[in-house]
Parts: C-alpha cells; structure tokens; sequence
C-alpha cells in the first residue's frame, strides 16, 4: 500500500512538473521587448522598468535577458512578447510554438488569435473553451502572450 501511495505521489509530481516548465519561452521567437506578469516582488539589473498592477507585477526585459530573469521567480502567472519589424506571422507563431488556433477575428488592420496546448500549464476558460496563447498581429508588430497577452496590442 505504501509503495502504490509513493508510486501515485511520484507519478502527481513529475506531471505537475513538467507542466509547469511546458509554457512556452517566447524568446524564441525573435528579439524583442518580453514582460513577465508575477506577484512576486523581484529586483534585478535584467528588469528595464516595473509596472505595478496594484495585485501584481509586470517586468519588462528584453529577449536576451528573458531566460535569466525567468529563473529569479519561483512563480510566473503570465508573459508576452512584442516582436518589432517581424516577418513572422500569427500562423507561423502557432505551427513554431506547437499550439492549435481556437479562434481568430480581425478588426481593421489589427488580426488576432486564440490558440491552445496540452502542454501549456496555465490557461483561462472563454464561454466553454481553454485558451494559453495569444497572437495579435498589426503589420510588422507582433505580440505573443500566455495565457493573453500583457497590456495593450
């Protein structure tokens, strides 16, 4: 018995575990400006400037500093990128970061898209449907977030 609680108990930890690492680090995708959303009260020389949300804290670094800023917090609740002067598109973010598009609309000039992954930890529920990933594109600007994007698009 003990032995099938220890097995259970194992098996629980290493899912949430790789869960939790399974968001996707969007520095991947290019350089640009990344913001990391935490509760978690963080000092770095790696931070350009902090966005206080009243509950919360957005960081803003660049992508070069992203994966060493990451790794300062035990808890991230969110983060975007906004990619300037890319030849990337929506679709392309999607197929690169593995996510399956749920939804997409268009307003002018501005195309957006809500796409999900297994493999993303986090997620928020619209009508019926998960979702951990936004793509907002506007010309050659681009922004990527998860579960959404982190202020304004």
């Amino acid at each position: 018995m003990k032995f099938c609680v220890f097995v259970t108990l194992c098996a629980v930890l290493i899912f949430y575990s790789s869960a939790s690492v399974a968001n996707p680090n969007l520095e991947i995708l290019g350089e640009g400006e990344v913001r990391i959303f935490s509760t978690e009260v963080v000092e770095s020389p790696l931070v350009d400037r902090v966005t206080n949300v009243g509950f919360a804290f957005i960081y803003h670094t660049t992508s070069a500093n992203a994966p060493y800023l990451r790794a300062k917090f035990t808890r991230i609740d969110g983060e975007s990128i906004t990619l300037r002067g890319t030849d990337l598109t929506a679709r392309q973010v999607l197929r690169t970061l593995n996510y399956r598009k749920i939804s997409s609309n268009a307003v002018g000039a501005l195309e957006y898209y809500y796409a999900f992954s297994m493999r993303g930890s986090d997620f928020i529920i619209s009508g019926d449907t998960r979702i951990n990933l936004q793509v907002a594109q506007r010309g050659d600007v681009l922004t990527v977030g998860w579960p959404v994007i982190l202020g304004s698009f």
